[in-house]
């Protein structure tokens, strides 16, 4: 989960970068005043919608992903990669309105790299909680890149994307006992070397 979620976070940041769009991350906190993890998570999915519309005003072509995180007093904030290009100043106003917290940070990313490990820490910390059923870890916009299928001759085959050298390792040494193929998702040529940024065709 992490790592296909920490690929996905790769492809949508490169591609925010690549059409030379603002990339930031964000942390937006819960009202001081909610206590619980449930009023803080309640107040959250009706506070969204409104700000979801205000940021739209700000950026028509919003794109991002979210991660909600259960912080150490049980409370939800937020972290999210978007596009919106507002400042601070602005979110710290606006999602105040919504009834969210004041305490507000935009960073500025200019490297994809730095989104994926933002990303993953936090959805990482995510998995040592138990959540409300159906509570989804990571949100995404309609328009956020999706992890696509490969194009090569073999694109009829089921497909397993691997992010980290350790997984990647394990999957390698199974491939090799079935006598399955390792096709590199750049250029479709098989390979017998592991190594990062590869897709595994499974028969």
């Amino acid at each position: 989960m992490v790592e296909r979620w920490g690929l996905r976070a790769t492809l949508g940041c490169n591609q925010i970068l690549k059409d030379g769009q603002t990339l930031d991350f964000v942390t937006i906190t819960s009202h001081e005043r909610l206590e619980t993890f449930e009023q803080t998570e309640s107040v959250w999915v009706s506070a969204w919608g409104a700000l979801y519309n205000a940021l739209k005003r700000q950026k028509n072509d919003l794109t991002y992903m979210i991660v909600p995180e259960r912080h150490k007093d049980g409370r939800m904030h937020v972290h999210a990669l978007w596009n919106a290009g507002v400042s601070q100043k602005w979110l710290k106003d606006n999602a105040r309105k919504r009834g969210l917290g004041y305490q507000c940070k935009v960073v500025h990313i200019s490297s994809a790299g730095y989104a994926t490990k933002y990303v993953t820490k936090y959805i990482g910390k995510s998995l040592d909680f138990e959540y409300p059923a159906r509570f989804r870890r990571v949100r995404v916009s309609n328009n956020w890149v999706d992890i696509p299928k490969p194009t090569t001759p073999d694109n009829a085959l089921q497909w397993e994307y691997v992010g980290t050298n350790g997984a990647l390792s394990v999957v390698y040494d199974e491939c090799t006992a079935k006598s399955y193929a390792m096709i590199d998702k750049q250029t479709g040529e098989k390979f017998d070397d592991v190594d990062l940024g590869t897709i595994v065709a499974v028969s």
